[in-house]
């Protein structure tokens, strides 16, 4: 028979249940210890619906920060009962926290529910719920107030290109009731469904509209379903929406059949009376549709683009098509197109110093290098290679007065944040504390100024909380305290997984930075697992040539078993590309296939031209980081530096710029 033993959770527990019942526990009232089991304890009673228990514990819990957590659980369950009054109170006090403003939301949508619309006017306050917006609209109309500024609002959220949610529908149903949704309304509601590929919202709008003009719905829905087929045959009078139905469906082809679009294009432009912003879009919309063809003549189409109508993606397009064709004056011409604020980032100097270099202006061009040198920063790595010059790192910590701190963790939120990440750290946390504690935090930081901002990022790293360091820091704009950005978490065992595949430990941090955020339970929506980010699959496919047994998906989640994992498979892909960290970091993002792919495609243009043809957004962005992370990490681990691993191994034959 197995030995019955108490743990010390529940000697504390039954020490905690006889000093309610002896009344002493306030006693002990100033003990975070016990300020802890007294929490779980009532937590406990909140979870077992046991009132009077936890009414009783948490009279001792006023000045414990996770105080107004346990008040809105409670507040939660008793929405119905509890005297308005209760709640209203709760709302002045912790109404700035984020569980405060879900249990305004609760509330709100109790009161939505119940029609107390006056109550409704009086707790509202601005927010994202959608849901939440109508019934404020809704509150507005009945109790007659504000009644303009009501039908203002009503107004913006009905003219959208998708579903509103039911809480909608009487807002809506009183603008059609009373006229305030016109034909032109309607169109331009139909237009923005159709640009979104809701069909069926647009379906059910064109019920509202005159049976002639029903038609060109049901038109417009079949060129979107066949472009090809109805292009072809497609011989209206020009009116507004059958220009919209062309322009339409002409922009579908193009994605698979760009050479028939543009005849199309070139055809109807002949007869119809598009506008001139019209035909500017197009313009730029078929350009953009040359590029992913590969099409000869994509480079004189992105050229052509009337100025007025380029947009980020055009202006980058049109860059990197230039790059791949190492077009030097086409890249400084299509540089100094951009915004004065877009020319001056880092990148477009590197690049716009790369072309002066190539265009016979090395003068220039060795000025901008040497200014760009100065920075801590992918490109300003790459241009202190192109000159020879050391690396700049650039370490300014944040300071701050012990004042700063201590007015900072007066915020309720902070500090609620800051003791529930230390209960999920405590042996036994649950993972809802952590949960908590990102929610309460990110609530905060929405709502500090810069400087605060930055003193916060400070104090997460202190307390071992790097994800939130590095993501509070990047949102107050502070990005020269390395300790901060760039910690060193998880040593030991990131030391010895370098070690055990004779990698770079440097690269590793850089790999682990950039996928987890040194965060070990981190989970993706694509379902990467862990520290180093591991496909299930992938992970398993390794642990077999390990000769490693994983029980089951979350053992990939085991911080010794993910760094295994994912060293090791960090040492394949380096096998696989022949020591090449540029083209094995891209295969650990995107798959070793599309990196040969991609190798292979471009493998006689420069190394740092490639990087910046990576056709996936996240990739490109992916290689850039990690392999700069890897520098500074060179710097942080005290390695022997090395030049920016952007390199490839062109064939005989190259001529390399």
């Amino acid at each position: 028979m197995k030995q019955f033993r108490l743990t010390p959770f529940m000697i504390l527990h039954l020490f905690i249940s006889l000093a309610l019942l002896c009344g002493s526990l306030s006693v002990h009232a100033n003990d975070l210890t016990l300020k802890r089991w007294q929490f779980h304890h009532a937590h406990d009673a909140l979870q077992a619906k046991k009132w009077q228990n936890f009414r009783q514990i948490e009279v001792n819990l006023q000045d414990y920060p996770l105080h107004h957590y346990l008040r809105y659980r409670y507040l939660k369950s008793q929405l119905k009962q509890v005297p308005p009054d209760k709640i209203q109170a709760f709302l002045r006090r912790y109404g700035n926290t984020y569980f405060g403003e879900l249990l305004r939301k609760e509330w709100l949508t109790q009161l939505a529910k119940t029609g107390d619309w006056i109550t409704f006017t009086q707790v509202y306050t601005p927010l994202n719920a959608i849901s939440l917006q109508c019934y404020y609209v809704q509150a507005r109309l009945k109790t007659s107030q504000q009644i303009r500024a009501a039908l203002v609002d009503a107004q913006k959220l009905w003219l959208v290109g998708k579903s509103q949610p039911k809480a909608c529908d009487p807002v809506f149903e009183y603008l059609y009731q009373n006229g305030l949704i016109n034909d032109t309304l309607l169109w331009k509601r139909i237009g923005l469904a159709m640009k979104k590929r809701r069909l069926s919202l647009a379906r059910a709008l064109a019920k509202h509209l005159d049976p002639a003009d029903k038609v060109w719905v049901t038109r417009w829905q079949t060129m979107h379903n066949k472009p090809a087929q109805t292009l072809a045959q497609f011989n209206e009078l020009d009116l507004p929406v059958v220009r919209e139905i062309i322009l339409h469906g002409i922009k579908r082809l193009a994605r698979k059949q760009f050479e028939l679009a543009n005849d199309y294009w070139n055809t109807f432009q002949r007869r119809y009376a598009f506008s001139i912003q019209q035909i500017g879009e197009m313009q730029r919309d078929i350009a953009l549709a040359s590029v992913k063809h590969d099409h000869p003549q994509a480079l004189k189409l992105l050229t052509a683009i009337n100025k007025h109508y380029l947009n980020d993606k055009v202006s980058e397009t049109r860059i990197r098509l230039a790059l791949k064709k190492q077009n030097w004056q086409a890249v400084a011409d299509f540089i100094a197109d951009l915004p004065k604020k877009e020319q001056n980032t880092l990148r477009w100097q590197y690049w716009l110093a790369r072309a002066l270099e190539q265009t016979g202006k090395s003068a220039t061009a060795q000025k901008m290098y040497k200014k760009l040198a100065n920075e801590r920063d992918y490109y300003g790595f790459l241009a202190a290679d192109r000159i020879s010059a050391q690396y700049k790192m650039q370490h300014h910590p944040i300071a701050f007065t012990p004042a700063e701190q201590v007015k900072l963790m007066e915020n309720v939120s902070i500090a609620s944040a800051h003791e529930f990440y230390n209960l999920s750290q405590l042996e036994g946390g649950e993972r809802k504390w952590l949960y908590n504690a990102r929610r309460e935090w990110q609530y905060a930081i929405k709502h500090l100024t810069p400087r605060q901002q930055a003193i916060a990022a400070a104090l997460a790293s202190r307390w071992g909380w790097h994800e939130q360091a590095l993501m509070t820091a990047a949102k107050a704009g502070y990005y020269d305290d390395l300790d901060v950005r760039f910690p060193l978490p998880f040593y030991t065992h990131l030391a010895e997984g370098a070690k055990n595949q004779n990698i770079d430990l440097a690269w590793v941090y850089g790999i682990t930075r950039q996928e987890s955020a040194f965060r070990a339970e981190a989970r993706s929506h694509a379902g990467a697992l862990g520290l180093m980010q591991l496909m299930p699959a992938t992970g398993r496919a390794v642990a077999r040539k390990l000769g490693l047994k994983l029980k089951n998906r979350r053992a990939i989640l085991d911080i010794n078993t993910n760094i295994r994992l994912g060293t090791a498979y960090l040492r394949q892909m380096l096998d696989r590309f022949d020591g090449n960290h540029m083209l094995a970091t891209a295969a650990y993002n995107a798959g070793p296939n599309r990196a040969k792919r991609w190798a292979q495609k471009n493998n006689c243009l420069p190394a740092d031209i490639w990087v910046e043809l990576i056709p996936f957004n996240e990739t490109r962005k992916y290689v850039r980081r990690v392999l700069f992370y890897t520098r500074v990490f060179e710097e942080r681990l005290g390695q022997t530096p090395h030049p920016l691993r952007v390199a490839l191994a062109p064939p005989e034959g190259c001529i390399l710029n």
